[in-house]
This record gives C-alpha cells, sequence and structure tokens, in this order.
C-alpha cells in the first residue's frame, strides 16, 4: 500500500515538473519567434522607405514643401519676420487703452490734470494702427478667411486700429478733448471692443475651449 502511494506520489511530483516545465521551454521560442517576426517588420519597413526615396521626385518633392515654409527673397523674408511680430505688439494696446479709460475716470473725478493720460491715448493709437499692420503682415492680404474666427479678428483689429488711431489724432489735435465725457465712452466702449478681439485671438491661438473652468 505504501509502495503504491509512493508511485503516485512520484508519477504526480513528475507530471508537475513537466507542466512546469513546458512554459519554461516556451517562452525561449516564443522570444525568438517574437524577435524574429520583429526583424521582418523592421527590414520590410527599411525596404519601403528605401523604395519611396528612390521613387523620382519624392525628394524634390519634400525639399520644395520644406523651401515653401521660409521665403527665399530678402523682402519675403522681412514681412515674413515682421509679421511674427503681431503676437507680443499688441500687448501694447491691450495695456494701453484700458488703463488710459481707467485713469481718465479717476482723473475726472478727482478732477486731477490729464496731461500724462493725454500722451497715454495718443501712444495707444500709434500702438493701435501698428499692431494692426503687423496683424495683416502675419496673416497675408485677403478679405475673407477660411476661419470665420480669423475673419472676424483680422476685421475687428482693423477696426479697432482706426477707431483708437483716431482717438489718438483728437486727443493729440484737441487737448480739451481728453477731459471730456465723450473721451470717456469712447475709451470705455473701445475697451469692451477689445475686449472680444483679445478672445479671439487667444481662441486662434489656444482653440475654442482655452477659458473652460
Amino acid at each position: 500500500m505504501v509502495l503504491k502511494m509512493l508511485r503516485l506520489a512520484a508519477l504526480f511530483l513528475v507530471v508537475c515538473l513537466v507542466a512546469v516545465s513546458r512554459p519554461a521551454y516556451a517562452h525561449p521560442e516564443h522570444n525568438e519567434q517574437q524577435e524574429a517576426a520583429e526583424r521582418q517588420a523592421e527590414a520590410a519597413n527599411g525596404s519601403a522607405m528605401h523604395n519611396m526615396a528612390a521613387m523620382p521626385g519624392m525628394n524634390e518633392e519634400h525639399d520644395h514643401g520644406v523651401a515653401e515654409g521660409r521665403p527665399t527673397t530678402f523682402g519675403g523674408r522681412l514681412v515674413k519676420f515682421l509679421g511674427n511680430m503681431h503676437p507680443f505688439a499688441v500687448h501694447f494696446p491691450i495695456a494701453l487703452i484700458p488703463a488710459s479709460w481707467l485713469a481718465l475716470v479717476i482723473a475726472r473725478r478727482r478732477g486731477h490734470a490729464v496731461d500724462v493720460i493725454r500722451a497715454v491715448i495718443i501712444l495707444a493709437g500709434v500702438a493701435a494702427v501698428g499692431a494692426a499692420l503687423l496683424g495683416w503682415l502675419n496673416a497675408g492680404f485677403a478679405l475673407t478667411d477660411e476661419n470665420p474666427i480669423r475673419t472676424a479678428h483680422r476685421w475687428i483689429g482693423t477696426s479697432l486700429a482706426l477707431i483708437v488711431g483716431s482717438i489718438g489724432i483728437w486727443a493729440w489735435r484737441h487737448t480739451a478733448s481728453v477731459n471730456s465725457r465723450a473721451m470717456t465712452w469712447v475709451l470705455g466702449g473701445t475697451t469692451l471692443l477689445l475686449l472680444v478681439q483679445g478672445w479671439l485671438g487667444a481662441v486662434l491661438t489656444h482653440g475654442m475651449g482655452h477659458m473652460q473652468f
């Protein structure tokens, strides 16, 4: 009886050892098969890339696409360089217009002199016109764009340049106009329009959902 149990135990042990050892033997084989498949895939990809490179016109088209990204003439590079200055140039009118409006509101309530505010308004007009011109160089000279947000941004920005530029000329030629109620209301309305324009610019840069809470 004991001998029979020992035989059964030995048989069970052999079966267990075989069951455990089979994955150990299969694992190297699996790795070898996987490595072989990866080598075949790499060879196929390398062959495909070589065939594409050997096709006539492929390299020329790629080089032509890269070359189109940068103008070849001095005038074209200058226009592109100036257009790229638009994103930081807009910060000047964005800061100067609301600052001049708030300063004028405070100055009118307290009866302070507005000579410094007049200089800020004139500077805001110059900055707004300059930022708009750089924006046209950046986006190209077109009446409409495929993106309606860009079209709205283009023409609201142009309108702001005309409005703020006119305000600057008004303040420069008529000193007393700076201390008028009309100047306060015009600057306030321009500030609201500037907020809309800034939001449109942020949408073009960061996407429609850039202000999600």
